[in-house]
């Protein structure tokens, strides 16, 4: 059972511009608040809720990759890719999956810079 959802898409600006796009308010979520550094926190806030994080690996403009969770929902890992196309456009690819449902894993705090954030952990395998 496949627990991934892959997206693309061929943006008309060069990956600077994606890249801020995406690390910003009101692309991923309408408040976003991501410290750029492994380890760091990830927080997504909309209308219906927030989700909450941390951040795998960041190198800017090139891919971001995060962990996030809706309050007691399974963690999902989050990969945007980022690759020039010429000089004035971008393919940008997101690759959203659960491996943790998979592997029967679940998220818990680790430590991080400026506080608490949410990674995985083995718990048991059955």
């Amino acid at each position: 059972m496949s627990h991934t959802v892959m997206r693309e898409a061929v943006l008309p600006t060069p990956p600077e511009h994606v890249w801020e796009l995406v690390t910003s308010d009101g692309w991923l979520a309408d408040r976003v608040e991501l410290e750029l550094t492994p380890g760091g926190e990830a927080r997504f806030a909309t209308a219906d809720g927030e989700r909450r994080g941390w951040v795998e690996e960041a190198r800017a403009p090139e891919r971001l990759a995060f962990w996030w969770a809706d309050g007691d929902e399974p963690a999902s890992r989050v990969e945007l890719t980022l690759e020039p196309i010429g000089s004035d456009a971008t393919r940008l690819r997101i690759c959203e999956s659960r491996p943790l449902d998979v592997l029967d894993l679940i998220g818990m705090p680790l430590p991080g810079p400026g506080g608490r954030s949410y990674g995985p952990a083995m718990v048991a395998l059955r």
